[in-house]
């Protein structure tokens, strides 16, 4: 099977705007992005508060954090890269046997390091973050979980091209559902020997989908028919 290259680095341009966007736009599915990824690491950042011009002092913060922490960032994301080299092949080979071999959706996936714990994933761009001082399970988790996304709402896109193919990816049904997988396939054993268990798995809204969903993998393992149960 052709496998997509998955490449890490850094992008403090992103990150700046990123910071910016989730300051704007602080909670959603029941998590408060701004104080868990950005104060809980960052808690000098509550003065933006009484900045008079806010993105400046943000995207200036940052600015300086990258300038005097680039030894250890870099150091860090040495060993994030070393850590998705020791499992990415029984990744994509679990992958593979989840989705019967579908093909993935183009060649090559980006991923860029943050400093702050926000971890975004762009569809169309096949990107995403992940969170620069993350232990090496939940950076797997992280990277492995964003990388699912790509391949399952492709799958979900053409397979059901008349139902969540004209829906939203970013929210509703369509993200939901997206989420849920991803929830539920990440507290397999398989995916367990790979980053290790994570608790607390997906969004607190989705708590009771979650434990549907489970139960619906259990049964018969197929993507496409437990897409379907759950669009029910």
């Amino acid at each position: 099977m052709n496998r997509p290259i998955i490449k890490l680095q850094f992008d403090q341009k992103l990150d700046q705007d990123l910071a910016w966007d989730f300051y704007n736009n602080q909670k959603f599915g029941g998590c408060d992005f701004w104080k868990e990824g950005a104060l809980k690491y960052h808690p000098i950042l509550i003065n933006i508060e009484s900045s008079k011009d806010k993105r400046k002092y943000l995207d200036n913060y940052i600015s300086k954090y990258y300038l005097f922490h680039k030894d250890e960032i870099e150091s860090l994301g040495n060993k994030t890269t070393e850590y998705l080299k020791q499992e990415q092949e029984k990744y994509f080979l679990l992958v593979d046997k989840i989705f019967k071999n579908y093909p993935w959706p183009k060649k090559e996936i980006m991923g860029y390091f943050s400093i702050f714990d926000f971890c975004p994933r762009f569809l169309e761009d096949n990107e995403f973050q992940v969170f620069i001082y993350d232990n090496r399970n939940l950076q797997l988790f992280t990277i492995f979980h964003e990388c699912l996304h790509f391949i399952f709402y492709d799958f979900a896109q053409k397979k059901f091209s008349e139902t969540l193919g004209k829906m939203n990816t970013e929210e509703g049904k369509f993200w939901d559902i997206a989420e849920v997988f991803n929830a539920v396939i990440q507290n397999i054993d398989d995916f367990i020997d790979l980053h290790g268990k994570i608790e607390n798995i997906g969004y607190p809204d989705h708590k009771d989908l979650i434990a549907k969903g489970a139960l619906l993998w259990k049964k018969d393992h197929d993507v496409y028919t437990w897409i379907s149960e759950m669009l029910k």
